[in-house]
């Protein structure tokens, strides 16, 4: 003689649906959930500011030509201060 375990019968939900929640969330990629946590100041204006920026991504033109024009002046500046510091 076997030993099969028997399956749980399915259950079935008899009550009632309930309504459609919408839920808030906290989405700062979300442009309208951004404005309104940052009018709330529950982000900073400098938060706000680097996730517009991830909205209006540049095109590759545009990349490209900022790429070519590129200069390490200020970069270079700081680092011969932190040589001489040294």
């Amino acid at each position: 003689m076997s030993k099969l375990k028997k399956k749980p019968l399915p259950h079935f939900f008899t009550g009632e649906p309930k309504p459609d929640i919408t839920e808030e969330t906290d989405d700062i990629y979300n442009a309208e959930e951004r404005e309104e946590m940052l009018d709330d100041d529950e982000i900073t204006a400098a938060e706000a500011g680097f996730m517009r920026g991830r909205d209006d991504e540049p095109s590759k033109k545009q990349t490209r030509k900022n790429a070519i024009s590129h200069t390490d002046e200020t970069a270079v500046e700081l680092a011969k201060e932190d040589a001489e510091d040294d």
